[in-house]
């Protein structure tokens, strides 16, 4: 059988993306691994170890969870398996925190251990969790109450033999080990000696083992540190050469678009092309890898802005820009009607080195999307016939789930329940928050056919995600909503399944599934009815004289 998407998962020569609809509880589909085989010579020790790992992972979270109040369930995320430890910053998140990320080193058969591999990937759970990398070792300190002795042995022999560039974190909490079992915990351990508690966790330290925990993360945050700082000097120093041949680039082809930076500062306009000054002293301090992607950066979104108004019929009709975003992997200016690139957009660090795995490809469909949503403001991807007949439905769809919903439900989010039907019926109201993301899917709508595979799944990859951290319990009526209307985004995707991959991708299927906000058939017959309301929308074909 062979598997779709297969040059996307295997396009970046940095990696090897094994991908969330390839997983199960047990580790990597066999088509997958036939396809890793082929592709990057993979051979049967390595796929056992890590569907092994996984399979360790995939249990003993599931067990955690059940048991303990502070434990999140098991969830499939892709696994980008990096070859060279230096090639990508260590704590790079990448695909917007949908990845984990191991190393080819941690699946060697003959080094490494599926011990190792399972907690690596508790661990990563933890960071995204955290936000933070420094205390997820000590916050994880529940994994170990059930291990055996061989198996934190097992552990800790791979650690010592790990060429991680956080190796030495590992071994750090390989060491800690003998204390971090004797720590209680309120589900699992209780102790009944005196004790403090690690707020979150229901860790509990006795008084003896109280200096253990802070010297932990602090050595967690001083290999961060380290990590980091090799990262950086791996990719040091910069390139004269590089800087004149894209700024020459710039002089010459004049492309469509803005540099920015700090403080959205415009440091090269195409209206003044020659004027290379203010960009020569920015590029100054960027190192030689970052300068030649931010070259091939500027090519992609000059090319994609060509692409789009070279498809109108009228580039004129296109609507003002309103209130878009002044940041992003790339933004339209919002003086100015031009996309901007920001070399000092946060959390991408473009000047530092190499641009990260999927950023990209991320790139050219933020650039479609932008442009889409000044044409969807024009108006020229409208709803058709029968759109408030669709909204009303699913409007009394949802007043149906929540009427229906078990009373522990209703009681846990009666207040914004009560909020939401301030001015009519919950359901209406919610149905009015879903169509207030419409735009973003209309703009989507027309963007397909200006991007890329790689574009397209990449966009798709990054905006399908976890929404736990902005949903609270209370409010788990919004998230529903949320990812009813998300669970669109998948069908630009090449993704075969994708009710099973938000489900279990997300823990949507935790939150609001299994916890009883809708069952498996009030949630379908809910999706169904937000597929019928995007189903209305289509591209105005009179507005574009060719297609890309």
């Amino acid at each position: 059988m062979s598997v779709p998407l297969a040059d996307y998962y295997f396009g970046d020569p940095r990696l090897v993306l094994i991908p969330i609809e390839q997983l199960t509880p047990d580790g990597m589909s066999a088509a997958f691994a036939a396809a890793v085989a082929g592709a990057r010579g993979w051979n049967a020790e390595r796929v056992a170890l890590f569907d092994a790992a996984f399979a360790r992972y995939w249990s003993r979270t599931a067990d955690l969870a059940r048991r303990t109040r502070t434990w999140s369930p098991p969830r499939l995320r892709h696994v980008a398996v990096l070859e060279r430890p230096l090639d990508v910053h260590p704590y790079a998140p990448l695909l917007n925190t949908t990845a984990w990320t191991l190393y080819a080193d941690d699946l060697a058969p003959d080094g490494s251990d599926a011990e190792f591999v399972a907690y690596l990937l508790a661990h990563g759970d933890r960071m995204a969790r955290l936000g933070e990398v420094t205390a997820a070792a000590l916050h994880n300190a529940a994994w170990w109450c059930a291990r055996s002795d061989d198996e934190c042995a097992a552990f800790a022999a791979a650690a010592a033999r790990s060429q991680r560039p956080d190796g030495d974190a590992f071994r750090l909490l390989a060491a800690a080990l003998p204390w971090l079992r004797r720590l209680g915990h309120a589900s699992l351990q209780p102790l009944h000696a005196p004790h403090r508690v690690i707020p979150d966790t229901e860790l509990q330290v006795p008084r003896e083992l109280e200096g253990e925990p802070p010297r932990l993360v602090h050595g967690w945050t001083a290999v961060a540190r380290g990590a980091a700082a090799a990262w950086a000097l791996a990719w040091h120093g910069g390139d004269p050469v590089a800087v004149s041949a894209l700024l020459d680039w710039l002089a010459v082809d004049t492309p469509p678009l803005l540099i920015t930076a700090r403080g959205d500062r415009i440091v090269w306009d195409p209206d003044i092309p020659t004027r290379l000054g203010p960009l020569r002293s920015e590029l100054k301090r960027a190192g030689a890898a970052a300068l030649r992607d931010m070259d091939a950066d500027l090519r992609v979104v000059a090319d994609h802005t060509r692409r789009f108004l070279a498809a109108l019929a009228d580039p004129a009709g296109l609507a003002p820009v309103s209130d878009a975003e002044q940041g992003g992997y790339v933004y339209m200016h919002r003086t100015r009607g031009l996309l901007a690139y920001n070399l000092d957009e946060p959390h991408v660090g473009r000047r530092d080195g190499p641009a990260i795995p999927f950023a990209r490809a991320m790139l050219g469909a933020r650039a479609a999307h932008e442009w889409a949503h000044r044409a969807v403001d024009a108006g020229w991807v409208p709803a058709g016939d029968g759109d408030a007949a669709r909204l009303t439905a699913l409007a009394a769809l949802l007043d149906a789930a929540i009427a229906a919903a078990p009373q522990r439900v209703r009681a846990a989010t009666a207040a914004d329940l009560a909020a939401l039907a301030a001015n009519g019926s919950a359901g209406a109201a919610l149905a009015r928050v879903l169509l207030s993301r419409m735009p973003d899917f209309q703009s989507n709508l027309l963007a397909q056919r200006f991007v890329s595979a790689a574009e397209r799944e990449t966009y798709v990859r990054q905006n399908v995600r976890t929404l736990r951290p902005e949903y609270p319990p209370a409010k788990r009526w919004r998230m529903l909503v949320r990812y009813l209307y998300e669970l669109q985004y998948l069908r630009f995707s090449a993704v075969t399944e994708p009710r099973t991959y938000l489900l279990r991708s997300t823990w949507a299927d935790a939150d609001l599934i299994d916890s009883g906000f809708v069952d498996d058939a009030g949630f379908d017959a809910l999706a169904a009815a937000v597929a019928a309301l995007c189903d209305g929308y289509a591209v105005d074909e009179r507005h574009f004289a060719s297609q890309s």
